[in-house]
């Protein structure tokens, strides 16, 4: 497995993937995926397995407390503080591999905190792994969303 930096060519690959992994309710388009992938690129990687992309994550500066909304283009935060995590994906295919983990252990590398995320699809329990705490629940696009903080 080869944990890298999405680049241009790999764009449509991710896309692709996160379609046939998310619910419908959760869809996000290619503009917005390559808005964020190009708007933060060191926030932004995929593991691949020789040319199929296996899994992503997206991450950017952002606002505590705000929620990124879904399928919206990245615009630069003026005054970020913290590192918001939109979206993690990896491969039913691939599940149970050590692809997320890579993926979050890379991104929780990055030097701005807290770093923040909505967990959704009951994931509430991995992101607790990696010290990510629930602060509020809300519904999330027709979904329970959980509102997470990691403090370090």
């Amino acid at each position: 497995m080869i944990i890298e930096p999405i680049t241009a060519e790999y764009i449509q690959l991710v896309e692709d993937l996160g379609t046939a992994t998310y619910p419908s309710n959760y869809y996000e388009g290619q503009e917005s995926f390559k808005s964020k992938m190009t708007g933060y690129p060191k926030g932004c990687f995929l593991a691949r397995k020789d040319k199929e992309v296996v899994g992503y994550i997206i991450s950017f500066p952002y606002v505590l407390n705000e929620v990124y909304p879904i399928n919206e283009h990245y615009t630069e935060t003026l005054e970020p503080n913290c590192l918001y995590i939109h979206d993690l994906c990896v491969s039913k295919d691939h599940r149970g591999e050590g692809i997320a983990k890579a993926l979050v252990d890379i991104v929780l590398k990055n030097k701005l905190t807290p770093k923040v995320l909505v967990s959704v699809l009951n994931s509430e329990r991995f992101w607790n792994k990696f010290g990510f705490i629930s602060q509020r629940s809300f519904d999330y696009y027709g979904g329970d969303g959980h509102y997470m903080i990691r403090q370090c």
